[in-house]
C-alpha cells in the first residue's frame, strides 16, 4: 500500500468559507475535501490566494496533507459522486463535517445527505460531527430561512444506519465553549428543562436548542 492509503479523509459539507485546512495542525495528515457552490468556493479561493502571498508576518499556509474543494449543490443527488470524482473514497477512513449546514436544507434534502453517508461509507470507519436544530429554533429566522430540524437526532441518527451517537447541547460541560455563565443566555436557559418541552415555563418563549452530535 502506498502512503496515500493511509491519509484520513475529512469532508467539510458546505464549507462556506470555513479555514480549518489553513488553521488546524491536527490536519498535517489529512486529505481534506471541501464541498460548496461553485461561486463560493471560486471567491474563497481568490482570497485564500491572495493571503498566501501577502508580504505580512501572517501569511496563510495550507496545514492539511492536501485539499481539493468540489462545486456541488447538496440539494442535488449527484453531490457524493462529484465528491467520488475528485478523489475522495468511501472505502475509506472518514470524518464528515456538518457544521451550520443541515437546517438550511429541506428536509428532504437533509436526509438525503445523512443517509447518502451512511449508506456508501458503512464500510469503512466513519465519524460524522454534525449540528442540529430543534423544531423550536425554526422560529429565530422570520425569513423562513431554517428549514430542517430534529427534536432527537440520537433517536434519528441509527434509523438510517449510524451508531455510537453521542449528543451535547451547548453549555453542556464538553460543549462550553467559554460561554459565559448568563442565565439569560438563550441556550442556557432552556439546557436543564426536558428536550421535550417545547416552550419555556416562565415566560412562554420557545425552546431553542442547538445539538452537537458525533456519530459512527
Amino acid at each position: 500500500m502506498t502512503p496515500r492509503a493511509h491519509v484520513p479523509q475529512v469532508v467539510l459539507l458546505g464549507a462556506g468559507m470555513d479555514a480549518r485546512a489553513y488553521r488546524l495542525s491536527c490536519l498535517k495528515e489529512c486529505a481534506v475535501f471541501e464541498v460548496d457552490f461553485p461561486e463560493l468556493l471560486k471567491t474563497k479561493a481568490e482570497i485564500i490566494h491572495e493571503a498566501t502571498i501577502s508580504p505580512c508576518h501572517q501569511r496563510v499556509t495550507l496545514q492539511a496533507k492536501s485539499l481539493v474543494r468540489v462545486p456541488a449543490d447538496l440539494r442535488e443527488h449527484d453531490w457524493l459522486e462529484k465528491l467520488r470524482k475528485h478523489g475522495f473514497n468511501p472505502n475509506k477512513t472518514a470524518v464528515w463535517v456538518l457544521e451550520g449546514i443541515l437546517y438550511y436544507l429541506p428536509q428532504h434534502n437533509a436526509m438525503n445527505v445523512l443517509e447518502s453517508i451512511a449508506a456508501n461509507c458503512a464500510l469503512a470507519r466513519m465519524t460524522l460531527l454534525a449540528d442540529f436544530m430543534n423544531k423550536s429554533s425554526l422560529s429565530l429566522s422570520n425569513s423562513g430561512t431554517y428549514h430542517f430540524y430534529s427534536d432527537w437526532p440520537d433517536h434519528l441518527l441509527p434509523t438510517i444506519g449510524f451508531s455510537r451517537v453521542k449528543l451535547s447541547q451547548i453549555g453542556d460541560p464538553d460543549a462550553h465553549f467559554g460561554l459565559l455563565h448568563d442565565p439569560e443566555n438563550l441556550f442556557e436557559k432552556v439546557r436543564k428543562l426536558p428536550r421535550s418541552v417545547q416552550t419555556h415555563p416562565d415566560d412562554g418563549t420557545p425552546c431553542c436548542r442547538l445539538y452537537l452530535v458525533e456519530a459512527s
